[in-house]
Formats: structure tokens, sequence, C-alpha cells
């Protein structure tokens, strides 16, 4: 259901696993593990994430009675979002991993929230997630007993996702989950009619979901890797940004090109 974005295959530890996401605008945190008792934080962190994250992450630790070196892992979901949320993310759990050595894992947003409706719904699931203004990410899932992506996580403009979602309601009942599905419902109402919408309650995805996936994850040392689906706002509006620097375009994509080799 969820890829990792890691080279090793590990399991977790046997402590408390931590799951962090921040691909929407809500912050969770999720300590625990399967069918045992839990913490699950929710922060709005609009652009403060940095500075919201780590002390609600050590406010749970110490209400769990749990020191760092104690988790049996931590599993980050790696996209696609908000890309700084996601790097906020990325960046603390790599903090974590190398300060208390702990194996990290990678999850992907979009199989949580299927998983999640899935509990529910069988047939199709879309999972629809907001991008950018006039685009989503979506994916479609088989949903009858176990959970089958019929294709890759993609970035759509909105009105080739809707095409593609009133073609998804020829396979079987239909049902749109994610804040993208909300927030575009009349669009989506119009392509496929008969689709049951989730709601604001399929804007995250449950707790259970979130530990069962972290628990199925496989482990490593190496970072975690990024889901990007598309270019980032500086990449697309490079020109504009260069010429208010006093570059060239051609300067300001070198530039660019060495921070990104200097951070892989």
């Amino acid at each position: 259901m969820v890829e990792s974005a890691v080279c090793s295959s590990r399991s977790p530890g046997e402590g408390p696993l931590l799951v962090l996401s921040g691909v929407s605008p809500e912050l969770t945190v999720t300590l625990g593990r399967p069918g045992g008792p839990f913490l699950h934080r929710r922060a709005r962190s609009c652009s403060h994430s940095a500075e919201v994250l780590t002390p609600l992450i050590a406010e749970m630790l110490d209400e769990a009675g749990c020191a760092p070196s104690g988790l049996g892992g931590v599993a980050c979901v790696r996209g696609p979002g908000s890309f700084t949320g996601i790097r906020v993310i990325l960046a603390t759990a790599l903090g974590l991993s190398f300060g208390a050595h702990i194996p990290m894992a990678g999850l992907e947003f979009l199989p949580l929230l299927a998983a999640s409706a899935a509990k529910h719904a069988t047939g199709v699931i879309v999972a629809i997630t907001y991008a950018r203004t006039g685009q989503v990410y979506w994916q479609a899932f088989l949903a009858d007993g176990a959970l089958v992506p019929m294709g890759p996580p993609e970035s759509l403009f909105l009105a080739e996702a809707a095409i593609r979602t009133g073609d998804a309601a020829a396979v079987g009942p239909l049902w749109l989950v994610g804040e993208g599905a909300t927030r575009h419902r009349d669009t989506f109402a119009a392509a496929a009619p008969e689709a049951t919408f989730v709601g604001e309650s399929g804007h995250e995805p449950d707790p259970d979901v979130l530990l069962t996936a972290a628990a199925e994850a496989a482990y490593g040392f190496e970072a975690i890797l990024p889901l990007y689906l598309r270019p980032s706002d500086a990449e697309e509006n490079l020109a504009s940004f260069a010429a208010g620097r006093g570059l060239s375009p051609d300067e300001a994509a070198i530039r660019l090109q060495r921070a990104f080799t200097a951070s892989s």
C-alpha cells in the first residue's frame, strides 16, 4: 500500500512508532503501535511548521514516557503535498534518526487516505488533494478486501482530473476522498453524479491506518526522498525571480542546479 523510499528493508524496532505528516495545512503526529494505545495530535502549521513540529513531538514523547532512543522508528509522509511541510518533516525525521539512531521509513499520502476510506467503502476510491490553483494530486484505487492502486499518483489540472474521475465511475461504485474532492465538489459531482464524497472526515488519514502503514513499511538509515509530482513555484517562475535579483535566467538556472546538487 505504501512505498518506502529507503534502500534498506529492515523492520522497525519494538518501541513505539512515530509517524509525521506535513503534506497538508495540518501537521499531524502519531505515536504508538497498531492495535495498542496511541497518541495523535494535529496542529495548523501555516508557515511555521518547523516551530510547531519539534515541540509537539517532545510533548508527546514526554506524555508517553518515551525517550527518542526508545522509538522503534520514525515514519514520515513524503508527499505529495506542501513543499515546505514535506521538507520540514523529512529534515526532522533525519535529525531524529541521526541523533537517536532510530531507523526511518517513507509513506505516501494518497494511499493512506484511500486506506482510511476503504474501511467503509468498496469499489473504486479516488484520493484527491490540493496541489495549487486549478490543479490536484490524484490517484485511483480498487477496494475489495485489499487496496490496489489503479495507477501511479499524478498531478493533474482540474479538468483532466474530472474526466479521469468520471471514467473511474464506469468500473464500479465510486468514492471520492481528500481535501481536493471537497474543495472542487461541484466539478467532480458534475463529472461523476453517482459518486459518494467522504467529506471533511477524509481530509487526513485515520491514526490506526498511519500506524499500520508505519509498522508494515521498510526502514533504514538513508535519507527519505520527497515525493514531488510537479515543479515548485520557484522553479516555474525562475525567470521573474531572477530578474528581481539582477540575474539572467541562465545564471539563475545554474545556481538552482548547484543548490539541488549540493543538497542531494
